[in-house]
């Protein structure tokens, strides 16, 4: 695993009871924005959080975040493809 080193203002590291603890934060918000990003999945993601997948499920719930990574367009595409007849789930490569 790779480390780096971040300064971090002596303000907000305040708000924090040890070292670890900041380490944990900002490893989680890393791991979660790759989540959201669409780099790992969910399953990868509690993972490597060492949670289990409804633990990693709360987690991003209290950080007011789902665990669909899709604009509004993406959803009503996907809403119609599956709700009207005649419409492929996928597109054909047939003629």
């Amino acid at each position: 695993m790779t480390s780096i080193t971040v300064d971090i203002p002596d303000e907000l590291a305040a708000h924090f009871e040890t070292h670890d603890a900041i380490r944990r934060a900002l490893f989680e918000d890393f791991i979660i924005e790759q989540r959201q990003r669409g780099v790992i999945s969910m399953a990868r993601a509690a993972e490597l959080l060492d949670l289990t997948y409804a633990e990693f499920l709360a987690l991003i719930g209290r950080k007011g975040l789902g665990p669909i990574n899709a604009t509004p367009e993406e959803l009503e595409a996907s809403w119609r493809r599956f709700s009207e007849p005649g419409i492929p789930a996928e597109p054909s490569d047939r003629p």
